[in-house]
């Protein structure tokens, strides 16, 4: 069955409107071309501008500039107090009949100003002959301006805020938030009490206790030996700096004497390792029985 609507290809376009379209295609182009030609224009010119400024020399501003000279080797005059330009040499590079000289100038004042004025020749002379070369120097302040302050009255500021209850607020709540951190994960700390060491005396009754029951070791006979010895001297108040004077005066002591000797004979015998009644003795005469 045909169909009885128009197929796309036998559309026909009319003249009018092709050339309609064709001019605001044109238009649209010839619009875009003009922006982009004016956004180039002024691209160039902020970059003349630019370097412009930056090749502006002003007072206290170094500047520098490269000249050829023909003949011998030059220097700069050094800068003395009063000088409205200083020159530097900062490098100097020969060539045929001559050498090219990198020349570094700061100037004090606006204007236009001669270096060949500050260069000497190898006897410190100045140079005649030397080509112009001038520079020119801007001023800080643009033309017409005269540099002078102006005094302004003082203008009171009312502010009226609350920036300092603000900001103590904002301290007192940083604060607190500080408190958990402080608190989070806190163990209590647990009073280690620290016994102090036992005494000599205590020392000595814990050894002759132990003697009055068990075999003693070597280490031990002589723990013994040394604590009573040192249990007799600090009951006598006596010196321990030299052990056979010490020794010498309990031994004359009658109760440190009998202990003295009787600890030796028992400890310094062979059978010393199973005589529990001397320090059973030895206990009884010190008080030291249990109850």
């Amino acid at each position: 069955m045909p169909s009885c609507l128009p197929s796309f290809a036998k559309i026909r376009v009319p003249a009018t409107l092709k050339h309609k379209m064709t001019d605001r295609h044109l238009n649209h182009r010839h619009s875009r071309g003009m922006l982009i030609v004016a956004g180039l224009a002024l691209l160039l010119f902020g970059i003349s501008i630019w370097l412009g400024a930056r090749d502006r020399i002003t007072i206290g501003v170094e500047g520098r500039k490269v000249v050829t000279i023909p003949g011998p080797r030059l220097s700069a005059i050094p800068y003395t107090h009063g000088d409205t330009l200083a020159v530097r040499i900062a490098g100097v590079e020969s060539i045929p009949d001559g050498f090219r000289y990198d020349l570094r100038y700061m100037a004090y004042g606006p204007g236009r100003h001669g270096l060949r004025e500050y260069l000497l020749d190898e006897r410190q002379q100045p140079v005649s002959g030397l080509p112009e070369m001038s520079v020119s120097v801007d001023a800080l302040l643009p033309k017409g301006e005269s540099g002078q302050l102006l005094e302004t009255p003082p203008t009171p500021i009312d502010l009226r805020t609350n920036y300092r209850w603000g900001i103590g607020l904002l301290w007192c709540l940083w604060g607190l938030l500080l408190l958990p951190l402080f608190l989070y994960g806190r163990k209590p700390r647990s009073r280690v009490v620290v016994s102090p060491p036992p005494t000599i005396p205590e020392r000595l009754r814990s050894l002759l206790e132990h003697a009055a029951h068990s075999e003693l070791t070597v280490e031990q006979q002589t723990d013994i030996e040394k604590l009573l010895l040192a249990f007799w001297a600090d009951k006598l108040q006596l010196p321990k700096e030299r052990l056979v004077e010490t020794l010498d005066e309990l031994r004359k002591h009658p109760s440190a004497g009998e202990h003295v000797s009787r600890v030796e004979k028992w400890l310094h015998s062979r059978d010393a390792r199973g005589n529990g009644s001397v320090a059973r003795e030895l206990l009884a005469s010190l008080g030291w029985n249990k109850q």
